[in-house]
Protein backbone atom coordinates (compact mmCIF):
# COMPACT_ATOMS: atom_id res chain seq x y z
CA UNK A 1 0.00 0.00 0.00
CA UNK A 2 1.61 3.67 -0.99
CA UNK A 3 2.09 6.00 2.07
CA UNK A 4 1.04 9.58 2.28
CA UNK A 5 2.25 11.95 4.26
CA UNK A 6 -0.93 14.59 5.34
CA UNK A 7 -0.43 18.15 6.59
CA UNK A 8 -2.62 20.33 7.82
CA UNK A 9 -3.06 24.51 7.20
CA UNK A 10 -5.22 26.36 9.46
CA UNK A 11 -6.69 29.59 8.17
CA UNK A 12 -8.22 32.07 10.23
CA UNK A 13 -10.59 34.66 8.93
CA UNK A 14 -9.90 37.49 11.21
CA UNK A 15 -12.73 39.43 12.00
CA UNK A 16 -15.06 38.55 8.89
CA UNK A 17 -17.16 36.48 11.54
CA UNK A 18 -16.33 33.17 8.94
CA UNK A 19 -14.90 29.92 10.66
CA UNK A 20 -11.74 28.62 10.44
CA UNK A 21 -11.02 26.26 7.73
CA UNK A 22 -8.82 23.12 7.76
CA UNK A 23 -7.11 22.37 5.14
CA UNK A 24 -5.51 19.43 4.14
CA UNK A 25 -2.43 18.87 1.85
CA UNK A 26 -1.36 15.01 0.88
CA UNK A 27 1.89 14.35 -0.15
CA UNK A 28 3.08 11.31 -1.83
CA UNK A 29 5.68 9.33 -0.14
CA UNK A 30 9.42 10.35 0.39
CA UNK A 31 8.26 13.97 -0.33
CA UNK A 32 7.41 16.98 2.46
CA UNK A 33 5.34 20.13 2.23
CA UNK A 34 7.08 23.48 1.95
CA UNK A 35 5.28 26.05 3.60
CA UNK A 36 6.27 28.85 1.71
CA UNK A 37 5.78 27.78 -1.57
CA UNK A 38 2.16 25.66 -0.14
CA UNK A 39 4.55 22.62 -2.63
CA UNK A 40 5.52 19.14 -1.94
CA UNK A 41 9.28 18.58 -2.38
CA UNK A 42 11.06 15.67 -2.85
CA UNK A 43 12.70 14.71 0.84
CA UNK A 44 16.67 14.26 0.87
CA UNK A 45 17.47 9.94 1.45
CA UNK A 46 17.81 8.87 4.76
CA UNK A 47 21.20 7.08 5.48
CA UNK A 48 20.92 3.43 6.89
CA UNK A 49 22.80 3.83 10.13
CA UNK A 50 25.47 0.82 10.56
CA UNK A 51 27.13 -0.24 14.04
CA UNK A 52 30.64 -0.35 13.65
CA UNK A 53 31.70 -3.12 16.90
CA UNK A 54 34.16 -2.11 19.32
CA UNK A 55 37.30 -3.84 18.41
CA UNK A 56 37.61 -6.46 20.85
CA UNK A 57 41.15 -6.30 23.06
CA UNK A 58 43.99 -8.38 22.12
CA UNK A 59 44.03 -12.01 23.81
CA UNK A 60 47.44 -14.23 24.00
CA UNK A 61 45.79 -17.60 22.47
CA UNK A 62 47.28 -21.19 23.55
CA UNK A 63 47.37 -23.89 20.48
CA UNK A 64 47.51 -27.18 21.88
CA UNK A 65 49.29 -28.99 19.49
CA UNK A 66 49.19 -32.72 19.06
CA UNK A 67 51.54 -34.66 16.99
CA UNK A 68 50.58 -38.04 15.48
CA UNK A 69 52.95 -40.76 14.81
CA UNK A 70 53.46 -41.89 11.53
CA UNK A 71 51.83 -44.79 10.53
CA UNK A 72 53.84 -48.23 9.97
CA UNK A 73 55.06 -49.42 7.08
CA UNK A 74 52.26 -50.95 4.99
CA UNK A 75 52.81 -54.92 4.12
CA UNK A 76 54.43 -55.96 0.96
CA UNK A 77 52.30 -56.69 -1.62
CA UNK A 78 51.64 -60.28 -1.88
CA UNK A 79 54.04 -62.02 -4.95
CA UNK A 80 52.11 -62.41 -8.36
CA UNK A 81 53.09 -65.70 -8.71
CA UNK A 82 54.59 -68.21 -6.62
CA UNK A 83 54.85 -67.70 -2.82
CA UNK A 84 56.86 -65.25 -0.20
CA UNK A 85 58.96 -65.94 2.53
CA UNK A 86 58.97 -63.06 4.91
CA UNK A 87 61.74 -63.30 6.95
CA UNK A 88 63.04 -61.38 10.08
CA UNK A 89 66.22 -61.69 12.12
CA UNK A 90 66.94 -60.79 15.74
CA UNK A 91 70.44 -60.90 15.36
CA UNK A 92 72.71 -57.83 13.80
CA UNK A 93 74.00 -57.81 10.52
CA UNK A 94 72.06 -60.30 9.41
CA UNK A 95 71.66 -61.77 5.39
CA UNK A 96 69.04 -63.83 3.94
CA UNK A 97 68.48 -65.80 0.65
CA UNK A 98 65.98 -68.50 -0.80
CA UNK A 99 68.23 -70.66 -2.98
CA UNK A 100 66.25 -73.69 -5.10
CA UNK A 101 67.35 -76.69 -3.68
CA UNK A 102 69.06 -77.48 -7.44
CA UNK A 103 71.16 -75.19 -7.57
CA UNK A 104 72.88 -75.48 -4.26
CA UNK A 105 76.35 -75.75 -5.30
CA UNK A 106 78.16 -79.19 -4.38
CA UNK A 107 80.99 -76.93 -2.80
CA UNK A 108 79.21 -74.35 -0.47
CA UNK A 109 82.47 -72.96 0.90
CA UNK A 110 81.91 -69.27 -0.64
CA UNK A 111 78.11 -69.72 -0.93
CA UNK A 112 77.16 -67.03 1.38
CA UNK A 113 80.54 -64.66 0.60
CA UNK A 114 79.07 -64.30 -2.93
CA UNK A 115 75.18 -64.07 -2.61
CA UNK A 116 75.83 -61.42 -0.09
CA UNK A 117 78.73 -59.96 -2.87
CA UNK A 118 75.97 -60.17 -5.41
CA UNK A 119 74.49 -57.03 -3.71
CA UNK A 120 76.69 -55.10 -1.75
CA UNK A 121 79.62 -55.20 -4.59
CA UNK A 122 77.08 -57.06 -8.09
CA UNK A 123 79.63 -55.58 -10.59
CA UNK A 124 82.54 -57.82 -9.24
CA UNK A 125 80.41 -60.69 -8.23
CA UNK A 126 78.31 -60.66 -11.19
CA UNK A 127 81.39 -61.09 -13.48
CA UNK A 128 82.81 -64.38 -12.39
CA UNK A 129 81.04 -67.06 -14.28
CA UNK A 130 80.83 -69.62 -11.40
CA UNK A 131 78.42 -66.82 -9.32
CA UNK A 132 76.59 -64.87 -12.38
CA UNK A 133 73.50 -67.36 -12.09
CA UNK A 134 72.64 -67.13 -8.51
CA UNK A 135 72.51 -63.23 -8.95
CA UNK A 136 68.55 -63.58 -8.94
CA UNK A 137 68.62 -65.06 -6.27
CA UNK A 138 71.62 -62.59 -3.80
CA UNK A 139 70.62 -62.00 -0.75
CA UNK A 140 68.95 -59.35 1.32
CA UNK A 141 69.64 -57.69 4.60
CA UNK A 142 67.58 -58.87 7.40
CA UNK A 143 66.47 -57.12 10.33
CA UNK A 144 64.08 -57.28 13.25
CA UNK A 145 61.88 -54.19 12.48
CA UNK A 146 60.82 -55.21 8.84
CA UNK A 147 60.39 -58.06 7.46
CA UNK A 148 62.61 -59.04 4.06
CA UNK A 149 60.30 -60.95 1.86
CA UNK A 150 62.02 -63.73 -0.27
CA UNK A 151 60.60 -65.10 -3.36
CA UNK A 152 59.92 -68.83 -4.79
CA UNK A 153 58.82 -68.76 -8.11
CA UNK A 154 56.58 -71.99 -7.99
CA UNK A 155 56.48 -75.16 -5.31
CA UNK A 156 59.11 -76.90 -4.38
CA UNK A 157 62.44 -77.67 -2.26
CA UNK A 158 64.32 -74.52 -1.10
CA UNK A 159 66.88 -73.74 1.01
CA UNK A 160 66.51 -70.95 3.62
CA UNK A 161 70.09 -69.14 4.00
CA UNK A 162 71.10 -66.76 6.04
CA UNK A 163 74.90 -65.13 7.42
CA UNK A 164 75.42 -62.76 9.94
CA UNK A 165 78.81 -60.54 9.28
CA UNK A 166 81.15 -59.84 11.83
CA UNK A 167 81.59 -62.45 13.60
CA UNK A 168 85.01 -63.46 12.95
CA UNK A 169 86.42 -59.97 14.13
CA UNK A 170 84.69 -60.83 17.14
CA UNK A 171 85.27 -64.66 17.75
CA UNK A 172 88.46 -64.56 15.75
CA UNK A 173 87.10 -67.49 13.91
CA UNK A 174 84.37 -68.51 11.75
CA UNK A 175 81.90 -70.47 13.77
CA UNK A 176 78.01 -70.61 13.90
CA UNK A 177 77.51 -67.57 11.83
CA UNK A 178 74.75 -68.75 9.86
CA UNK A 179 71.67 -70.62 8.73
CA UNK A 180 71.05 -73.23 6.12
CA UNK A 181 67.47 -74.98 6.57
CA UNK A 182 66.00 -77.23 3.52
CA UNK A 183 62.16 -76.42 3.25
CA UNK A 184 59.18 -77.25 1.24
CA UNK A 185 58.05 -74.02 -0.39
CA UNK A 186 53.65 -74.66 -0.87
CA UNK A 187 52.59 -71.42 1.14
CA UNK A 188 53.19 -67.80 1.70
CA UNK A 189 54.69 -68.16 5.28
CA UNK A 190 56.68 -65.55 7.97
CA UNK A 191 59.77 -66.78 9.47
CA UNK A 192 61.84 -65.34 12.57
CA UNK A 193 65.71 -66.36 12.61
CA UNK A 194 67.22 -65.49 16.38
CA UNK A 195 70.59 -66.24 17.18
CA UNK A 196 69.62 -69.61 18.66
CA UNK A 197 69.35 -70.62 14.50
CA UNK A 198 72.92 -69.73 14.04
CA UNK A 199 74.20 -73.33 14.53
CA UNK A 200 75.85 -73.44 10.27
CA UNK A 201 78.92 -72.20 9.91
CA UNK A 202 80.01 -70.69 6.94
CA UNK A 203 83.60 -70.93 6.68
CA UNK A 204 84.72 -67.79 5.02
CA UNK A 205 82.48 -65.08 4.59
CA UNK A 206 85.50 -62.34 4.46
CA UNK A 207 88.59 -63.07 3.37
CA UNK A 208 90.92 -62.14 -0.02
CA UNK A 209 90.86 -64.48 -2.84
CA UNK A 210 92.91 -66.14 -5.82
CA UNK A 211 91.44 -66.75 -9.03
CA UNK A 212 93.33 -67.91 -11.80
CA UNK A 213 92.70 -67.20 -15.44
CA UNK A 214 91.70 -69.39 -17.99
CA UNK A 215 90.51 -68.75 -21.64
CA UNK A 216 87.36 -71.45 -20.71
CA UNK A 217 86.38 -68.49 -18.43
CA UNK A 218 88.28 -67.96 -14.58
CA UNK A 219 88.69 -71.10 -12.29
CA UNK A 220 87.04 -71.52 -8.58
CA UNK A 221 88.62 -69.01 -6.44
CA UNK A 222 89.66 -69.76 -3.10
CA UNK A 223 90.94 -68.34 0.09
CA UNK A 224 94.19 -66.81 1.95
CA UNK A 225 95.53 -65.41 5.20
CA UNK A 226 91.42 -66.36 6.28
CA UNK A 227 92.74 -66.50 9.92
CA UNK A 228 95.63 -63.99 9.39
CA UNK A 229 93.71 -61.23 11.39
CA UNK A 230 95.98 -58.24 11.96
CA UNK A 231 99.72 -57.58 11.74
CA UNK A 232 100.86 -60.22 14.68
CA UNK A 233 99.32 -63.00 12.65
CA UNK A 234 101.23 -62.49 9.94
CA UNK A 235 102.56 -66.15 8.47
CA UNK A 236 102.92 -68.20 5.13
CA UNK A 237 99.79 -70.21 3.71
CA UNK A 238 100.24 -73.07 1.03
CA UNK A 239 98.02 -74.09 -1.64
CA UNK A 240 98.20 -76.83 -3.87
CA UNK A 241 96.01 -76.06 -7.16
CA UNK A 242 95.16 -78.58 -10.00
CA UNK A 243 94.97 -77.81 -13.89
CA UNK A 244 95.81 -74.50 -14.09
CA UNK A 245 96.22 -73.08 -17.53
CA UNK A 246 99.33 -71.92 -19.35
CA UNK A 247 98.49 -69.32 -22.01
CA UNK A 248 101.45 -67.82 -24.28
CA UNK A 249 104.15 -69.01 -21.80
CA UNK A 250 102.62 -67.27 -18.96
CA UNK A 251 100.40 -68.38 -15.56
CA UNK A 252 97.91 -66.12 -14.73
CA UNK A 253 96.00 -65.39 -11.44
CA UNK A 254 94.12 -62.55 -9.92
CA UNK A 255 94.25 -61.55 -5.73
CA UNK A 256 90.93 -59.79 -5.05
CA UNK A 257 89.89 -58.23 -1.64
CA UNK A 258 86.04 -58.18 -1.74
CA UNK A 259 85.07 -57.07 1.73
CA UNK A 260 85.63 -54.42 4.03
CA UNK A 261 89.60 -55.17 4.82
CA UNK A 262 92.79 -54.12 3.88
CA UNK A 263 95.39 -56.87 2.57
CA UNK A 264 98.95 -56.65 3.21
CA UNK A 265 100.27 -59.64 0.99
CA UNK A 266 104.14 -59.63 1.52
CA UNK A 267 104.76 -62.35 -1.19
CA UNK A 268 102.68 -64.58 -3.44
CA UNK A 269 105.21 -67.37 -4.89
CA UNK A 270 104.12 -69.69 -7.50
CA UNK A 271 105.83 -73.46 -7.76
CA UNK A 272 105.42 -75.77 -10.54
CA UNK A 273 107.39 -78.94 -10.13
CA UNK A 274 109.36 -77.50 -7.10
CA UNK A 275 110.78 -74.77 -8.57
CA UNK A 276 109.90 -71.32 -7.99
CA UNK A 277 108.46 -69.55 -11.10
CA UNK A 278 109.37 -65.99 -11.72
CA UNK A 279 106.70 -63.23 -11.39
CA UNK A 280 106.41 -59.49 -13.24
CA UNK A 281 106.39 -57.96 -10.18
CA UNK A 282 108.09 -57.95 -6.53
CA UNK A 283 105.87 -60.22 -4.59
CA UNK A 284 107.91 -62.91 -4.93
CA UNK A 285 110.47 -61.61 -2.56
CA UNK A 286 110.16 -61.57 0.78
CA UNK A 287 112.00 -58.35 1.70
CA UNK A 288 109.41 -56.14 3.19
CA UNK A 289 108.05 -54.85 0.07
CA UNK A 290 103.90 -55.25 0.23
CA UNK A 291 101.04 -55.45 -1.93
CA UNK A 292 98.14 -53.68 -0.13
CA UNK A 293 94.47 -54.05 -1.33
CA UNK A 294 91.95 -51.91 -0.53
CA UNK A 295 88.23 -53.42 -0.03
CA UNK A 296 86.79 -54.17 -3.31
CA UNK A 297 90.05 -53.87 -5.58
CA UNK A 298 92.54 -56.47 -6.94
CA UNK A 299 95.61 -56.83 -8.82
CA UNK A 300 96.78 -59.45 -11.77
CA UNK A 301 100.21 -60.93 -11.54
CA UNK A 302 101.51 -63.13 -14.18
CA UNK A 303 104.43 -65.60 -14.17
CA UNK A 304 106.59 -66.87 -16.84
CA UNK A 305 106.36 -70.50 -17.52
CA UNK A 306 109.71 -71.89 -19.26
CA UNK A 307 110.13 -73.97 -21.82
CA UNK A 308 106.27 -74.58 -22.11
CA UNK A 309 103.68 -72.20 -24.94
CA UNK A 310 99.88 -73.51 -23.74
CA UNK A 311 98.55 -76.23 -21.22
CA UNK A 312 97.79 -77.09 -18.15
CA UNK A 313 100.03 -77.42 -14.86
CA UNK A 314 99.23 -78.49 -11.16
CA UNK A 315 101.10 -75.54 -9.31
CA UNK A 316 101.41 -74.40 -5.17
CA UNK A 317 100.04 -71.28 -4.50
CA UNK A 318 102.61 -69.89 -1.20
CA UNK A 319 101.10 -66.31 0.22
CA UNK A 320 102.70 -64.50 3.04
CA UNK A 321 100.95 -61.15 4.69
CA UNK A 322 97.68 -60.73 7.10
CA UNK A 323 94.97 -58.66 6.64
CA UNK A 324 93.13 -56.06 8.72
CA UNK A 325 89.42 -55.99 8.96
CA UNK A 326 87.66 -52.04 8.80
Amino acid sequence: MRAFAVFFLMVACGGSGKEQVQVATICPAGSMLDPSKQQCIAMEPTKPVVAIPEPEPSASVAIAVSVTPPPPPPPPPPPTSGFAIDVKCTFPQGWVALLPAAKYPKDDQFLMQSLIGLTSDPHFWGGLAEYAPLKPFAAQRCASATATRLLAPATGDYYLLAGQEGTFSARGKYDKNGVRRKMTVNATQAITLGPGDLVHTWDCISCPWIVFHSQEGDREPFVVLANRRGRDRRGTDVHAVNHVEVAHGRITLRVMEVEQEDTHLDKLVLRMGGQALVPESVLARDDGAELRLAPHTQATVTYAVPSMTSGFVDVEVEATGYYDPR
